[in-house]
């Protein structure tokens, strides 16, 4: 079976940060399935040292995730989704709280995989008013608050909705994309957005290749772009 390597950088929370540097520290770590069961579940023991974080491997198979971390001594703890592809490695980066666990924030996932060349033309997800048509000059983005993450072979993104929004105000998702010349070119992410929010995320397959970044050259910059080639599914 094909297998996503994981790192996990664990940001220290207070309590641990606190801690003298030859204390022993036990963290549960789970990864759950939306129907139920784990796919890890294992205590990982590190001393706090004088890092500010800690990182563990993991091997899983292609599937979404409810990742939860728990140090029961120091009372902290976090929970996020993450979603993995088959035959990529992946960074995942968390940061422990101090508290009782709370569960993970309404979020929808995207991932695809991506080359190298892709980092260079520093990618960015926006999103914009409904309003806003293919082929019209762009408008100002909205807040928002959105997690990207570039592999060597991939990128992951998490799409955070806010739960007081209402579902029926649909937003223009768009992948934001610098030109040499410091413009840049805005390519529409068919999805709805925000999501309806169940208590797990959708997650939506969004590659991108070589010919796509190369076939936006001669393409409007500043201009919302709905090109065919560029298409996503749902997972």
């Amino acid at each position: 079976m094909a297998l996503d390597h994981l790192f996990l950088h664990v940001a220290l929370c207070s309590a641990v940060a606190r801690a003298t540097p030859d204390t022993s520290v036990a963290m549960r770590v789970r990864l759950s399935y939306q129907q139920g069961g784990d796919e890890v579940d294992k205590v990982v023991t590190f001393a706090r040292g004088y890092d500010t974080q800690t990182v563990v491997e993991l091997d899983v198979p292609r599937n979404t995730y409810r990742l939860q971390l728990d140090v029961p001594k120091f009372k902290c703890s976090v929970s996020d989704f993450v979603d993995a592809l088959a035959d990529h490695n992946r960074t995942v980066t968390e940061t422990l709280v101090d508290g009782p666990p709370a569960p993970p924030p309404p979020v929808a996932l995207m991932d695809g995989a991506a080359p190298m060349s892709f980092v260079y033309v520093k990618p960015t997800f926006v999103v914009f008013d409904k309003g806003l048509a293919c082929n019209q000059p762009i408008t100002t983005p909205l807040p928002s608050h959105i997690n990207v993450v570039y592999d060597q072979t991939a990128y992951y993104v998490s799409l955070y909705m806010d739960p007081a929004a209402d579902p029926s105000a649909q937003q223009v998702v768009a992948l934001r994309l610098r030109t040499p010349t410091g413009l840049a070119h805005y390519v529409h992410v068919p999805i709805p957005f925000p999501m309806p929010w169940g208590g797990w995320p959708y997650v939506v397959h969004f590659p991108v290749s070589e010919d796509m970044i190369d076939s936006l050259a001669t393409e409007k910059t500043d201009t919302l772009l709905c090109p065919k080639l560029w298409e996503s599914s749902a997972h």
